[in-house]
This record gives structure tokens, C-alpha cells and sequence, in this order.
């Protein structure tokens, strides 16, 4: 009777083994086949969180040129992410100068007395990127772009 009894259990103790061992290490995807992690869906209708206004002098060879006004909003997934991003504000603000400030000393940012909307918001969105972290913020929206001339 003793041996019946300990057979079960170490026949229970491998089976539990092996469910575990399953359950922590998964099934290898095949050869060519790549896992793929979704981000998470949001739960409500999107949160937008207003940045702004960011001002941008444009420095010339002995002045300053103009001065560009941005207006930037953030789509967020949710409330409770609007709530999670709205104490780094401060920190997007700085991301945001530095990215444009970079963006105009190579060019890219503004055309000759024009301003490249694309390229603002691309370089808007990378920073923003690498502040949050990827899929926090699911765009990056310029509401408003004023150009004045400085002098």
C-alpha cells in the first residue's frame, strides 16, 4: 500500500512539474515566426493633455528673426495615462526645445520663413517617445502656429 501511495505522488509531483515548467517557458514560436506584442487598447475615448504654448526664437547670424508659437496637445489612451503624463510636462517642454532647437540648426525644421509642420511634428513625436516611452502617447496634435517677425 505504501508503494501505491508513493507512486501517486511522485507521479503527481512530475505532472505538476512539467504543467509548470510549460506554463513558465511556453511554447517556442516556429522557425520564421516571431511573437508580436500588441499594445495595450485603451478602455475609454482618448485623453488629450495641452503642452503649450512652446515659443521658439529664431536666432539669424545677429538676431533674433522671428519667434514661432507652438500649441502642442498629446492624444493619450486614457484618463488614467493623462493623469500618469501630466506632472512630466516640464520635462516634454525641455524635450521638445531641445528637439526643435536641433531641428532648426540642421534645417529641417523650418524652410526658409516657412515652418515644416511634418518635420515639427515628427521631431515632436520622438521626443515625446522618449520621455514617456513608446505607446504612451498615441500622437502628437499641433493645434496652433503663429510666426511673427522679430524685428
Amino acid at each position: 500500500m505504501k508503494k501505491i501511495v508513493f507512486f501517486a505522488l511522485a507521479l503527481m509531483v512530475l505532472v505538476g512539474a512539467g504543467v509548470g515548467g510549460f506554463i513558465l517557458f511556453g511554447q517556442k514560436p516556429k522557425e520564421g515566426e516571431e511573437k508580436v506584442a500588441e499594445p495595450p487598447k485603451p478602455k475609454g475615448p482618448p485623453a488629450f493633455l495641452q503642452i503649450g504654448p512652446i515659443i521658439l526664437p529664431l536666432v539669424g547670424e545677429t538676431r533674433v528673426e522671428q519667434n514661432i508659437l507652438l500649441v502642442v496637445s498629446l492624444e493619450l489612451g486614457d484618463e488614467s495615462t493623462r493623469d500618469r503624463v501630466r506632472p512630466l510636462i516640464p520635462r516634454l517642454n525641455d524635450a521638445y526645445l531641445r528637439a526643435l532647437y536641433g531641428g532648426i540648426s540642421k534645417g529641417d525644421v523650418v524652410e526658409g520663413q516657412i515652418v515644416n509642420v511634418s518635420a515639427v511634428k515628427a521631431k515632436l513625436m520622438k521626443a515625446t517617445e522618449e520621455v514617456l516611452g513608446p505607446n504612451v502617447a498615441q500622437d502628437v496634435l499641433i493645434q496652433n502656429v503663429t510666426q511673427r517677425p522679430a524685428f
